[in-house]
């Protein structure tokens, strides 16, 4: 795995030197959406921008778009993350809450379209893989695939960034004899700066 992010991140470098290349760092706000689909995950991304949801971590990494033409292009980034999980599980009426500190390192590839001067729309896959030994990396399997969509807009040489991360399989576990399930599934928002 470490041998794929390495390679991964000196493609994007290489890409610089391009002038249908962009590429730069991001960071920000990780909102978690366990167990929501991509319907009810647009209702919450109005909450976010109202402030009535409250982030569960941050992000921050590297991305890169290689554009095949005047619309088109391949884009990709490599994140490190650290949010919270909270977890229920519910077995004869009773309830077992768990919280969960998570860091992990996200692998994304995508295709994207420009649809206006300035506006984007993209999806993909990503990877992803819990590090560190915690809680959750010693209860939940690791590393896991998911899909992804995004809408962006880029000013200037910012770009904001928000995407819906959805998982393609159950995280499953068992944390002090308690078997877990759940959906990983959440939203980033993001600021970049091209370099």
């Amino acid at each position: 795995m470490k041998r794929i992010i390495f390679v991964f991140a000196l493609a994007f470098l290489a890409q610089g030197v391009s002038a249908q290349s962009r590429w730069g760092l991001r960071t920000g706000l990780n909102y978690s959406l366990n167990g929501i689909e991509l319907n009810q995950a647009l209702n919450s991304a109005q909450g976010i921008f109202e402030g009535q949801t409250q982030d569960d971590g941050y992000h921050l990494g590297l991305f890169g778009r290689q554009f095949l033409g005047d619309q088109l292009f391949a884009s990709g980034s490599l994140i490190y993350g650290k949010d919270m999980q909270f977890i229920t599980h519910t077995v004869n009426g009773l309830s077992t809450n768990a919280r969960f500190d998570n860091q992990f390192l996200q692998l994304d590839a995508g295709l994207g379209i420009r649809l206006l001067k300035t506006a984007r729309a993209e999806g993909g896959i990503h990877f992803i893989n819990a590090i560190g030994n915690t809680a959750y990396s010693q209860t939940f399997e690791s590393p896991s695939a998911g899909y992804n969509l995004a809408l962006g807009v880029d000013l200037w040489k910012l770009s904001f960034d928000l995407t819906y991360y959805g998982s393609l399989q159950n995280h499953q576990g068992d944390w002090n004899g308690i078997p877990l399930s759940y959906e990983r599934s959440q939203l980033m928002l993001s600021v970049g700066a091209k370099l």
